[in-house]
This record gives structure tokens, sequence and C-alpha cells, in this order.
């Protein structure tokens, strides 16, 4: 549990300070400053366990990784030229709240994941909300 709070409260502030860097510099260049720190820092931590690492076992693993790595540059890419353009409280529940709902949905399709009443109820509301927000959005409200 305590990853997941750690992961919670470092993404806010990934949200917080890229918006507020990408309104003070070029998006494009807070995009390249980013992905670089976000893979300098890793692989400064990770180096010294490497020798350990069997590469063979692990080939599928990697080349998705491969592709999550270059889904996070475009992502990052994308989200920093929106927080240019739009405000942080629309940015953050279309994209956070969207990638919650699709990766939950598609979780239970490609992993065979359940989703409880519960959860169910939890995606209608930011179904819901998500729906609220875009149309604020679209308004000008």
């Amino acid at each position: 549990m305590i990853y997941i709070i750690a992961a919670m409260l470092l993404y806010t502030a990934t949200t917080l300070l890229g918006a507020y860097a990408s309104r003070n510099a070029d998006s494009s260049l807070i995009t390249a400053i980013m992905n670089i720190m976000s893979a300098v820092l890793p692989i400064a931590i990770i180096i010294p366990y490497v020798s350990k690492i069997n590469i063979h076992d692990s080939k599928y693993g990697i080349i998705a990784a491969i592709f999550a790595g270059a889904s996070i540059a475009l992502f990052t890419l994308a989200i920093n030229k929106s927080y240019s353009l739009n405000k942080v409280g629309i940015v953050a529940p279309i994209v956070f709240g969207g990638a919650i709902f699709l990766s939950t949905i598609l979780s239970a399709i490609f992993f065979k994941e359940k989703v409880s009443m519960l959860q169910s109820f939890g995606l209608a509301f930011l179904g819901i909300g998500f729906i609220i927000v875009t149309y604020a959005r679209w308004v000008g409200k």
C-alpha cells in the first residue's frame, strides 16, 4: 500500500510541476527534460544490479517495456502541450480519470482481472464525471 500512496503523491507532483513548467517554457523542451530525468534516475539506480538480470528470460517483458517507454514519451509530450493550452482542472480529470476508466476495462479484457460490483459503481461515477467535465469544457464553463 505504501507504494500505491507514493505513486499517487509522485504522480500528483508530476502533474503540478509539469503544468507549471509547460506554462513557463516550451512544452517540447519540458517534455525532453522530463523524459531525460525519468530515464537517467532509474538507470543510475539499476546499473549496479544489471549483471544479475537474465535478459533471455525477460525478452517479452523488455519488448513491452520499450513500447511502454515510447508511450510515456508521447504521453508526456501530449500532456505538457495540453497543460500549456488548457486548465489543469480540465486536463487532469479527463486524462487521469479516462486512464483509470480505460485501464480498468482493458485489464478486465486482456488480463482477465475481475471488476467487483463496487468497482463498477466507481467506474460508472467516473464515466459520469468524465462526461460532465468534457461537457463543461465544450460549452466553456
